[in-house]
């Protein structure tokens, strides 16, 4: 609740002054409460409490915070009301990012508000899109150039703020990317394609990185800790989102949505102004010809333009009835509008809209020039026809000069403006001309860890499987049989195991919980290390004392820009139906329902076998219902000569063919042996079930089962039908376990018998023992006693792998008591 204090005239003028701003506030009762709790009146500043000890090191945390002129007490250390917009210091800056943002802003910092503008600086962004040939220090050029402007065109920055996004998200990384991922695993698809209007796109044609943009501008929201998001109408739903996660995150404030106007284009039919379009806007460095010009040619109906419906009636053009536009057709105003003059549009918003600001024009009662101080009177008196449009367009040309003269005087009389603009102009003389792609390698941004020393060159790379409340044996099985399956000529090739915690988080597994996640992996490389042990001792041929085992967010955090952007250029490549696997022919692919946080991980996917660079990948499988093997899961990839069978794969093969094809690129990055794994051990104890809901805690092994009471017990109910030897649990256990090979250069397993049913029998392959099970020689009584002796002797060894590993002791603990707080919440 907002502190118990009175609302004062004050405030409720700080309330009205802000509201202008926005066609739209949602909602003005949230900001009423925001104005109590840090607005007007709260100011606390360093040396109000001498008794205070803390006061120096606080107000030292909260410099950013402050006003750019504290008080003769000391800066204030009060928390302020905080704003956030964003640009991209790419291009031209148009009138309305120029003119009406200035006007804004000083309306939301207006003297004794307390509250800071913060404008977010999308350099990263810019360098990302390769503007100004990718130069960083040039894109930085080009935003102070912005805030010149801005500081030219009458804004206030005394609370003004500018973050600029390349220092911010990579030296705050760690903090920036694991918001943007708890903002991905919380929504699906359908949701994060109604924000597609961001982009200007339709929800048909977007790319996969589309869906990337609107929840990075959501986490700038949190990022910022921004109070109030003043942005445009067409930035609604994303800000809507911002709205939304908070619901879904259970924070109990909410972002203020304040959206201002979206100015027309000049021509006819444009929703908004286009930089693309020189035209459809009047830009803060016209001269006063470019002004002329283009208000002279601008459209300027006098009457609502309507056609014909369907129906036979009629509609104003450019009206939608549908109930279902797509989000890259909508209107980008809130008001109603049937007429669109962008003559109009420019009066009321442009001219009009600071503080006591006025529009003189010529009508027909006064010739000479009629001085307007409200819009409403300018719009009556041209709609009955008393102002033309010659007349309306020759006051406006008029008052838009007058306010772009002082940017044109800053930067002809201001040395560091002059400087600014010239060396601009000076990047744009000097530019060099768009070599062929033949001749020049295109840039692959990507993180790079074998250059940093983190993984060894040429290496085999394993991905460890999303994590669980509950690990099975099968899972660090098939992992170690991924491990081991290297080139038949590369024994001794180095391999990589990447645990994927952010993946992880993005796909919600563990609820996103970073302890949880660290534990699962815990677990899961205690008893990696103890199956190898299992199966090759202290020997030489030991797999996991060759093995480099990285965390995917660690590893991301040695250079945390590169790789998220070849994570973005990964998703520019593909559209989003492909990566989520629509029309591929590889199954029907992810829903619309599904998180989008999937549509993340296999982006991120990409980018991790960029940054490892190995020379081969070995996955798993999957078998269908028609007996054709395909793989499946977050790490499950294959290459059969040129075609992919999955999309993972399909993505990496498609990605290095189309984007590191050069002979530079793919010297470099040449594309690696993806193995498809289908020989790994098979160790459930129960044939398939028709549904997860159906499945029982003896359907097979689990990491943190106890060998005491778990070794026997589910050997002794596993399905094991007298000479059925297309699925028998316990000779796939015995077989594997035991170390038998198919053609005797394995181990030996030893079955005892009573003399009755032929006595001991030693066995070297697993075909001998189907051979035996499928006559009836071998009994299951027989079989299974062998098994249980086999099964307490492997979990022995990786229940005392776990407790010796401090780390994986706690996690089992963890994961237990996570379990049952899921079980608990499914009950209710």
């Amino acid at each position: 609740p907002p502190p118990a204090r009175p609302w004062t005239d004050d405030l409720e003028s700080d309330l009205q002054r802000i509201l202008t701003v926005g066609e739209e506030c949602i909602s003005e009762q949230e900001l009423r409460n925001l104005i109590l709790a840090k607005g007007r009146g709260t100011e606390k500043y360093a040396d109000d409490d001498n008794n205070d000890d803390d006061a120096a090191e606080t107000a030292a945390a909260t410099t950013a915070e402050s006003d750019t002129n504290p008080t003769a007490n000391g800066p204030d250390i009060t928390p302020r009301i905080r704003l956030y917009d964003g640009f991209e210091p790419s291009g031209r800056m148009h009138i309305a990012q120029g003119l009406l943002k200035s006007v804004n802003v000083n309306k939301c910092t207006s003297p004794g508000t307390h509250s800071t503008f913060c404008f977010w600086v999308a350099d990263w962004f810019a360098l990302m899109n390769d503007k100004m040939g990718g130069d960083l220090s040039k894109i930085v050029t080009v935003g102070k150039y912005l805030i010149e402007v801005w500081k030219a065109a009458g804004m206030d920055l005394t609370n003004v703020e500018f973050r600029w996004a390349s220092e911010e998200i990579t030296e705050n990384a760690n903090v920036y990317w694991p918001i943007m991922l708890d903002v991905a695993r919380r929504f699906n698809v359908t949701r994060i394609k109604k924000c597609c209007q961001i982009m200007g796109r339709l929800e048909g044609s977007l790319t996969a990185a589309q869906v990337l943009y609107p929840l990075m501008q959501c986490t700038d929201v949190f990022f910022l800790k921004a109070d109030i998001c003043q942005l445009g109408v067409d930035q609604r739903k994303v800000n809507m989102l911002a709205r939304e996660y908070c619901d879904a995150a259970k924070k109990r404030f909410k972002p203020v949505i304040l959206s201002h106007h979206m100015l027309y284009g000049l021509k006819e039919g444009q929703e908004k102004m286009s930089k693309s379009d020189p035209d459809s806007a009047v830009f803060m460095e016209d001269t006063v010809e470019d002004v002329e010009r283009k208000i002279q040619r601008a459209y300027c109906p006098t009457s609502v333009k309507v056609v014909a419906d369907d129906g036979g009636g009629e509609t104003p053009n450019n009206t939608n009835n549908s109930e279902n536009v797509d989000a890259g057709k909508e209107s980008m105003h809130l008001t109603a509008d049937d007429l669109k003059n962008p003559i109009l549009d420019y009066v009321k918003h442009i001219v009009l809209s600071p503080p006591g600001a006025t529009f003189a024009c010529a009508t027909a009662a006064s010739p000479d020039g009629k001085t307007y101080d409200n819009y409403s009177d300018v719009e009556e008196d041209f709609l009955s026809g008393d102002i033309t449009p010659e007349q309306l367009k020759r006051a406006l040309i008029d008052a838009l000069n007058e306010l772009l003269q002082p940017v044109r005087d800053h930067f002809a009389n201001d040395d560091t403006a002059r400087g600014l603009l010239e060396e601009i102009r000076e990047y744009k003389r000097n530019a060099a001309p768009a070599a062929s792609s033949e001749d020049v390698a295109p840039k692959a941004p990507r993180l790079d860890l074998v250059g940093a020393g983190v993984v060894p060159p040429g290496s085999h790379l394993v991905f460890a499987p999303l994590p669980n409340s509950n690990p099975t044996l099968q899972s660090a099985a098939d992992l170690l049989a991924k491990l081991e399956a290297v080139a038949e000529d590369d024994d001794n090739a180095p391999r990589v195991l990447m645990l994927l915690d952010w993946t992880a988080r993005v796909n919600g597994a563990l609820d996103a919980d970073t302890k949880l996640i660290a534990a699962y992996h815990s677990v899961l490389l205690s008893s990696l290390r103890a199956l190898d042990e299992h199966f090759h001792g202290e020997d030489g041929k030991s797999v996991m004392k060759n093995v480099t085992v990285i965390t995917q967010s660690e590893a991301i955090l040695k250079d945390p820009s590169n790789y998220w952007i070849s994570v973005i250029n990964a998703g520019r490549h593909f559209t989003l139906d492909a990566v989520m696997g629509i029309g591929l022919g590889l199954g029907e692919g992810m829903k619309d329902s599904e998180g989008v946080g999937k549509v993340i991980g296999r982006l991120m996917m990409v980018a991790d076998v960029l940054a490892v660079n190995p020379k081969s990948i070995a996955l798993d499988a999957t078998t269908v219902d028609n007996g054709e093997e395909v793989v499946d899961g977050v790490a499950s990839m294959k290459l059969d000569g040129e075609e992919a069978k999955s999309v993972e794969a399909h993505l990496i093969q498609q990605f290095y063919s189309a984007k590191l094809s050069h002979p530079a690129l793919a010297s470099a990055l040449p594309l690696p042996q993806i193995m498809h794994v289908t020989s790994g051990p098979k160790l459930a104890l129960q044939p398939p079930r028709e549904s997860d809901a159906h499945k029982m805690e003896s359907d097979e092994y689990f990491l943190a089962d106890d060998p005491k009471v778990h070794g026997k017990s589910k050997v002794k109910k596993a399905f094991c039908e007298p000479g059925n030897v297309g699925f028998c649990p316990p000779i796939e256990l015995l077989a594997y376990f035991g170390g038998l090979s198919g053609n005797g250069e394995g181990g030996e397993v030893k079955i005892s018998r009573s003399p009755d049913n032929g006595g001991d029998v030693t066995y070297s392959t697993k075909s001998a023992i189907l051979a035996d099970f499928e006559a009836g020689t071998l009994h299951p009584g027989d079989l299974k006693g062998a098994v249980s002796a086999v099964m307490v002797g492997v979990l022995t060894r990786t229940s005392a792998g776990i407790k010796a590993d401090g780390e994986a002791a706690k996690g089992v603990k963890a994961l237990k008591a996570f379990e049952k707080k899921m079980a608990k919440q499914k009950k209710k």
